[in-house]
């Protein structure tokens, strides 16, 4: 591939040299001081951007080295007056080895470049590795000129797209075979969505700005190429100090229609906006609003454009599910009023993206209701002690699904007649917009049932089976979680055996959710038959016409009543489970597990999948004591489950037992 680097004409001899690089670089590359080495991977020669930089350009381009390309090919078709306002990219290499792209930028040249060059530091710096987010190398500066590298890449998105160009980008064909359309949207949509996690709006948002990275240079991997975001000069940070907007714009009209006005609030959704243009872009090789750049601001300006009738240039195939999906996720994100397009993280839970086999929780208004049952202290004392600690899973469980979006409502110390009749209740209402039920039952308990503030055990298996097909029509297709912090029984795993508690106030007192008299889960006092009638009830919850009128599937009867249902449980069939002053074991590990993967990671298993981490973060409490608990959990379920941080978090309701 031909290179396209741009001779530096602003070569200075007295410069005063300086260098901020990541301390993890710093230790993995050599040290080397090689002003003028010639390459074997290019016909040209390696020199320092000023004397004892570690930054290196080259100084004369190669076939086989990759480029940093979206504004080298730019610059190439412009005129001599546009390539002047473009940004100086360079092909280079940081301590003489890592490829990196070096961004010149002459400081003096007014405050804006100034104030841009300091946003562009913050955002890369301040943020931590991504996937689909550029790297940070280094920056370094002497009297006239500031250098930041980051990470080389193949090309933009733009190259990828641009039919000119198809002799000069590398592997295109590679490209565009893995990535595709959906995937190269997919990524930047996640890209953008990590800033947008952050509070960084980035306002300049276009083709230019999605770089294509390979990532597996031996092709063997699925996963060869990535989409990364890049150029922050115009990202902001929505906090106290920048509320409004300054009124300037991306070039080129990638621009929101509020993107102008200084007395609108800075405002993620006009990103969202953009974004559309840009998925718009990737479809058609065109903007949605007219080809012409100087045209287009007039266009999304105006509130009677065809686009914001719902008319856009990009017509699916109506066979086509994906593209009839995609058509509808663009046209509510060119909305004209910001207040009507989606959030990114509804984006990216749209239909479209999601894979066939996994739960659309957060295609709905909001992803889930998490309803918190915490039995902390009972009736009778001396025969059901209090469960301290109890508490401390409440608000851990609060904290990790607020985060994921999801409403909480906590009930604390119910009686048996008030549990039914909650959970009852909790059954009648209308879930069409919530994608996911999640209800926590945490108290003393035998196998299957749970014990109440009254002293009365509660079926577990009846309450949770208050939300089958027929009783619960709006909660069909969705995923209906159980998490049940309960003992279910005396035996206890010490590491020499299997045995039942001999002494029950012993120092695991402490530690067990257990009654303080043992025989008390024997004496029958039990409020619901261990087994659970499903038959249809005299008087229905819902009518015939009602399912259809909620669009319940023409299957939905064919299934069976009981679909869609996950139950984990801290503990097996007849044992014990353990529960310090800082929390149980089950309910912290499982916190801990869930925080790790949907609210740090890239990576997302799906929640099945991912209790076996749970299991081994119990095994991490156990270390040291001379017991063990062993979780269990029972699927019924047609699809994946996976969770993600939200951008906006759920409230959360506090009853009180009256």
């Amino acid at each position: 591939m031909s290179s396209n680097l741009v001779k530096d004409p602003h070569a200075s001899s007295s410069r005063t040299e300086r260098n901020e690089t990541p301390a993890t670089l710093q230790e993995e590359t050599p040290q080397t001081n090689a002003p003028n080495e010639t390459t074997s991977a290019v016909e040209g020669v390696k020199e320092p951007v000023y004397p004892g930089s570690k930054l290196f350009w080259v100084n004369i381009g190669s076939q086989n080295t990759p480029q940093y390309l979206h504004l080298s090919h730019d610059l190439a078709k412009k005129d001599k007056s546009a390539q002047e306002n473009k940004r100086q990219i360079f092909d280079g290499f940081y301590n003489c080895d890592v490829p990196v792209a070096i961004l010149k930028i002459e400081t003096i040249r007014s405050d804006t470049t100034r104030k841009e060059l300091e946003r562009e530091r913050r955002v890369l710096t301040e943020l931590e590795v991504h996937e689909n987010f550029i790297r940070y190398i280094a920056h370094e500066w002497d009297k006239d000129f500031e250098y930041i590298a980051t990470e080389r890449c193949l090309c933009s998105v733009a190259d990828l797209l641009d039919q000119d160009l198809m002799k000069e980008v590398p592997m295109k064909n590679e490209i565009l075979e893995e990535l595709g359309a959906k995937e190269i949207l997919r990524q930047a949509t996640r890209g953008l969505d990590y800033l947008h996690q952050n509070n960084f709006v980035h306002r300049n948002i276009k083709p230019n700005n999605f770089l294509i990275k390979e990532i597996n240079q031996t092709g063997d991997s699925s996963h060869r190429f990535v989409v990364k975001i890049t150029d922050f000069r115009l990202t902001r940070k929505r906090d106290s100090s920048e509320k409004l907007l300054s009124g300037s714009a991306a070039s080129q009209g990638w621009e929101a229609p509020e993107s102008r006005n200084v007395e609108k609030v800075l405002s993620k959704k006009l990103d969202v906006f953009i974004l559309g243009c840009f998925y718009h872009y990737v479809l058609k090789s065109k903007h949605p609003f007219g080809d012409n750049a100087n045209s287009r601001q007039t266009n999304i300006c105006d509130p009677n454009y065809s686009v914001y009738k719902g008319n856009l240039p990009f017509v699916p195939n109506k066979n086509d599910n994906d593209e009839v999906e995609l058509e509808k996720l663009i046209k509510s994100m060119l909305k004209f009023e910001e207040i009507k397009r989606p959030a990114l993280e509804k984006v990216l839970a749209n239909a479209y993206f999601a894979p066939i086999n996994d739960y659309n929780i957060y295609s709905h208004d909001k992803p889930g209701l998490c309803v918190i049952v915490n039995q902390e202290n009972f009736e009778d004392s001396e025969l059901h002690c209090s469960r301290y600690g109890s508490s401390k899973d409440r608000d851990t469980l609060e904290d990790i699904f607020k985060k994921l979006g999801f409403n909480i409502e906590v009930h604390k110390n119910l009686s048996s007649f008030d549990l039914k009749s909650e959970i009852n209740s909790l059954a009648t209402r209308n879930f069409k917009d919530y994608g996911c039920l999640v209800v926590c039952l945490m108290s003393h308990g035998i196998e299957n049932a749970i014990v109440c503030y009254d002293g009365r055990f509660v079926n577990t298996n009846e309450l949770k089976y208050e939300f089958s097909l027929n009783n619960c029509p709006t909660l069909y297709g969705k995923p209906k979680i159980f998490i049940v912090q309960t003992c279910q029984g005396l035996l206890e795993q010490s590491k020499t055996g299997i045995a039942p508690i001999a002494n029950p106030p012993t120092i695991f007192s402490r530690l067990r959710s257990l009654p303080r008299v043992g025989y008390a889960h024997m004496m029958g006092r039990l409020e619901t038959p261990s087994s659970v009638n499903l038959a249809k009830k005299d008087t229905p919850n819902y009518t015939e016409e009602q399912i259809k009128e909620m669009k319940i599937l023409d299957d939905a009867r064919r299934n069976p009543q009981i679909m869609d249902f996950l139950t984990i449980k801290a503990t097996g069939p007849g044992f014990v489970s353990y529960r310090e002053s800082g929390g149980s074991w089950f309910i912290q590990a499982l916190c801990q597990a869930l925080s790790d993967e949907y609210l740090k990671s890239t990576s997302q298993k799906d929640l099945v999948n991912l209790l076996t981490s749970v299991q081994e973060n119990i095994n991490g409490f156990a270390v040291g004591q001379r017991v063990d608990q062993t979780m269990q959990w029972e699927a019924c379920l047609t699809k994946y489950i996976r969770f993600c941080r939200a951008n906006t978090e759920g409230t959360v309701i506090e009853f009180t037992a009256e």
